[in-house]
């Protein structure tokens, strides 16, 4: 008498996860990542000079450092929600479940494995996973090559609505979040209006005083602090006054010290630029302030600071 085998994956009807559901289940967690994404941008920039009017702007280590950590930290929240309860807050979202081949919960190696290949099935354009995509929509289990690798299946499996709207608004808490964490860490922005003027701090300005890379953080290693301004309304041959001034340098000079006072009588309403230039010594590290004077009446005063450019 032959034993009766019981059913496997392979020939049981599995409600496999769709194309539809990974690609629901990757949108949510997007939200944790671009939460993220700008908290740190916002923290390096801050820290090495790149905040701008509307956010941030990150080249060279910077801007590696930012998309390392932030491979780093999605790739470690996966493997430790996958591991640990199957599915991330995206799933559950799309209520789908990672499992092994059997069934079983994944566990931790299988999670890693599964996680580490997104490098692979993300390519050439993460976070689209045009690779992994593909493979979803050709093998029958609907897997991507992370699956394979790890022995993996995602399936469908119901945990009701609340479950799945709590995570969904936990995820948008989380990019909410990152806007506000973003905006709090520009502090102060790189313009500011007052009356008749609108001025701007920045990196650079073109040959009509456009500002380039607006930013209130400068590095030390900075050739000039520029300040773009536009009057908009005011009497032809009025003055106008900028003082820089040092206000806390630390060990580097006494606080709230005058550095340099430029005027200038302007015509009427035109644009304009105001430019420190640094000398043979490097910027020192503190904090600093321009202040913007008609007449001898202040309007406008913008703060800014200075960073060390090899940290």
């Amino acid at each position: 008498m032959n034993a009766m085998a019981s059913p496997s994956l392979e020939s049981a009807d599995r409600p496999y996860a769709s194309l539809g559901d990974r690609v629901l289940a990757q949108l949510v967690d997007l939200l944790l990542a671009f939460g993220l994404f700008l908290v740190l941008g916002s923290l390096l920039a801050r820290r090495f000079g790149g905040l701008t009017e509307d956010g941030f702007n990150l080249t060279g280590l910077p801007a590696l450092a930012l998309l390392a950590t932030i491979a780093f930290g999605m790739t470690a929240y996966f493997i430790l929600a996958e591991a640990l309860f199957g599915r991330t807050l995206g799933k559950v979202v799309a209520e789908i479940e990672v499992r092994t081949v059997d069934d079983q919960p994944i566990g931790m190696r299988a999670a890693i494995q599964r996680n580490l290949m997104r490098a692979i099935d993300g390519f050439p354009f993460f976070p689209l996973y045009l690779v992994g995509a593909f493979s979803v929509l050709l093998s029958g289990r609907h897997v991507r090559l992370g699956d394979v690798v790890a022995k993996t299946i995602v399936i469908r499996r119901r945990i009701g609505t609340l479950k799945s709207t709590a995570a969904f608004a936990i995820a948008l808490v989380a990019f909410a979040g990152g806007i506000a964490g973003a905006v709090a860490l520009n502090g102060t922005t790189a313009s500011a209006s007052e009356g008749p003027i609108v001025a701007t701090l920045a990196t650079a300005v073109t040959g009509d005083h456009q500002p380039i890379e607006p930013t209130s953080t400068f590095a030390s290693t900075a050739p000039a602090i520029n300040l773009a301004f536009r009057i908009t309304s005011v009497a032809p041959g009025t003055t106008l006054k900028a003082v820089w001034t040092a206000v806390d340098v630390g060990a580097a000079g006494e606080p709230n010290t005058v550095m340099d006072e430029t005027s200038s009588v302007v015509p009427g309403p035109v644009p304009g630029t105001f430019r420190l230039r640094r000398g043979g010594n490097l910027w020192p590290v503190g904090d600093y302030r321009v202040d913007l004077f008609l007449d001898d009446q202040h309007v406008l005063g913008l703060p800014y600071r200075v960073v060390a450019a090899n940290e």
